[in-house]
């Protein structure tokens, strides 16, 4: 009997450590999703159209440089994605640049390669870039998520949860002018919105940081849901047309 639960108490662990959900029960999924919401860093101010993001976690603040910020990515061991990845993401492009693209977590391309934003959908994404003057030379590109959740599932609002301090400091520091979101799941990580991407793409809102560096941001459709619903690169491209005057009059 006392070998049976030591072997259940291992099997629901590496479920645990390996991303898999699962629900003992409505009552404790309930605490869980609450206590996840309770601990999150996104704060949505009054205005619509501003969100205050919270300082940092202290462990982050000896990071005063994208080096020192890639590190504590690659040294830390509190996602589990980490276990299951091949690679970290961290970022590609230009570092210096003051237009930042946000994705959502790398797919089994950028897995391998350790860089955002490559494959199919990545392609799409440097095409939408080209055709407002912009490219992985003069943009900086990263992601919500550094590791690639297993068969290319959607991050749960946990991970995303532990993620986004690392995120925040990394805003902090690139200091971009603007800041694109790439997806529902980087739009509602940062608004802190529950709203899907159809509601909220094509829209200005203000990201005001601890530090009080304030960003103009924006979400957009992401690439890779572009090739499922080609249809909407029309809306797309009139996002697209906004960032282009944004860059015109802000770099």
């Amino acid at each position: 009997m006392e070998g049976s639960k030591t072997l259940t108490k291992a099997l629901l662990k590496w479920y645990f450590d390996s991303g898999v959900e699962f629900n003992l029960s409505k009552i404790k999924k309930r605490e869980v999703k609450q206590n996840i919401l309770s601990s999150a860093i996104i704060e949505v101010s009054n205005e619509s159209d501003t969100i205050d993001l919270k300082k940092p976690d202290s462990f982050l603040e000896d990071c005063n440089s994208l080096e020192s910020l890639h590190q504590a990515v690659l040294n830390f061991s509190g996602c589990a994605l980490k276990r299951t990845a091949k690679n970290t993401v961290f970022s590609d492009g230009n570092p210096n640049s003051k237009i930042m693209l946000l994705g959502e977590s790398p797919g089994e391309e950028e897995d391998k390669e350790g860089l955002p934003f490559l494959g199919e959908a990545g392609l799409l994404l440097d095409k939408m870039l080209n055709a407002i003057g912009q490219n992985r030379k003069n943009t900086y590109l990263s992601n919500i998520i550094f590791w690639r959740p297993p068969g290319n599932r959607k991050p749960t609002e946990e991970e995303v949860s532990i993620c986004m301090p690392f995120v925040q400091k990394h805003i902090e520091l690139v200091k971009p002018k603007i800041l694109v979101l790439v997806g529902a799941i980087a739009a509602k990580a940062i608004y802190g919105v529950e709203t899907g991407i159809t509601q909220v793409r094509g829209n200005w809102k203000t990201i005001k940081l601890d530090s009080g560096l304030e960003v103009n941001s924006i979400a957009i459709f992401h690439p890779a849901f572009l090739l499922k619903q080609p249809a909407r690169k029309k809306e797309a491209w009139e996002d697209l047309k906004k960032i282009k005057i944004a860059i015109n009059k802000n770099t």
